[in-house]
């Protein structure tokens, strides 16, 4: 009886912690949506193409762009984001949760700006973010 109870608690407990990561999950992406929504696109400048990192710890960028909104790769993220202006907006997720969001801003061949480990963005832990266009 009592093997039979502990497996049952075990069980459920389990199931609680199942739901408790989706509602976190749930959060995260809307948190990422809203942020994006907040800095609505409208942008006129392209940075569709492959990008080198100035920290090699990201990983090349490869970015592709419809309009304003941009989707990609930076590394191992997954890139979701849009242009709005000179200002480039983008969340950098892995298996489904985002992990950073960034702001950037076009100069010639470069992106430069900040990332932030929050989504939203958040100034208080934001870190130098630079790409430079590949020339390959």
């Amino acid at each position: 009886m009592l093997k039979f109870l502990c497996i049952t608690l075990l069980t459920l407990s389990l199931s609680l912690t199942g739901c408790n990561i989706k509602e976190r999950y749930a959060r995260n992406n809307a948190a990422a949506r809203a942020w994006l929504a907040a800095n609505p696109a409208s942008g006129h400048i392209r940075v569709a193409g492959n990008w080198k990192p100035d920290d090699e710890g990201w990983g090349d960028a490869r970015l592709q762009q419809s309009g304003s909104h941009i989707a990609g790769t930076i590394g191992l993220y997954t890139v979701e984001g849009h242009v709005k202006g000179e200002d480039v907006y983008l969340v950098m997720s892995e298996d489904g949760w985002a992990y950073y969001s960034a702001v950037l801003k076009k100069k010639g061949d470069t992106l430069s700006g900040f990332y932030s480990a929050h989504v939203p963005f958040n100034t208080k832990d934001q870190e130098t973010f630079v790409l430079t266009r590949s020339k390959h």
